[in-house]
């Protein structure tokens, strides 16, 4: 085992065809301020649990589901109460295959616990044929991201995403989100949800729970922590954290490595 720039530890590697294959796991509870990554990178969530925020954009890892990192784009990570182990491929930005990463779809549940379980499986077969299997799902995994579609979401449900987030401690609610983006609220709530597969009350909490983190990591009291960051009191907090990181915060400072 070897560690990686401190925060990681490697289980298992292979390197084929030009990729890194990586088996890594992070500690429970453990928060990374904003970094960047100089490669592209495909992952599967093995066990545990994680969750990533870069700008406005905010997604939390489902178990055997594949999902993407781009190279160079800077972004924070938070692990859950478990920690988390990974299955990672990764890509010198210039290989022609990266381009599923550098410019990803966005998938739905369904395609992407297909396409990670696709990628667990040829891991797990015997190191007598595991490299080769590993190589033509990794391929065919970035040939099938590369040739889905990229809807992008119109200006104005991107206008109503910032103002959700610039105004987390006291949002606006739709009808008023509506009125000031030009849409009609049951209109917007349906694009939100089929272009960032969450309602914009789930993104709301995502991203409080993620600032609420940030400040317990820095030592702020829960009480003014809530306050801060929208919640209608400690204890709504709470349950927001649990539901979102499997731990109450107390128990996740406990956790968090120093």
């Amino acid at each position: 085992m070897s560690l990686v720039r401190g925060y990681a530890v490697i289980d298992d590697e292979l390197r084929i065809d030009g990729m890194r294959v990586i088996e890594v796991r992070h500690a429970p509870a453990l928060v990374l301020p904003t970094h960047a990554h100089d490669t592209a990178k495909i992952g599967v969530l093995l066990a545990g649990g994680g969750s990533e925020r870069a700008g406005l954009e905010l997604e939390s890892h489902t178990p055997l589901a594949l999902f993407t990192r781009r190279p160079y784009r800077s972004h924070e990570t938070q692990y859950h109460a478990q920690g988390a182990r990974l299955l990672f491929v990764q890509l010198d930005p210039d290989d022609r295959r990266a381009r599923a990463a550098i410019d990803p779809p966005r998938l739905g549940l369904a395609t992407a616990l297909e396409l990670g379980r696709l990628l667990v499986r040829a891991f797990g077969e015997p190191r007598s044929c595991r490299a080769r299997l590993v190589r033509d799902a990794a391929n065919t995994i970035l040939r099938t991201l590369d040739e889905m579609p990229r809807p992008r979401p119109p200006a104005w449900l991107e206008e109503a995403r910032e103002l959700l987030v610039a105004n987390m401690a006291r949002p606006p609610t739709l009808s008023e989100l509506g009125r000031v983006v030009g849409a009609h609220p049951v209109h917007l709530a349906q694009s939100f949800r089929a272009h960032w597969g969450m309602t914009t009350r789930h993104y709301l909490r995502a991203h409080r729970v993620f600032r609420a983190l940030e400040l317990i990591d820095r030592g702020v009291g829960l009480a003014e922590m809530a306050a801060a960051v929208g919640f209608a009191d400690q204890s709504h907090m709470t349950r927001a954290i649990r539901l979102e990181r499997g731990a109450p915060p107390g128990a996740l400072r406990r956790q968090a490595p120093t």
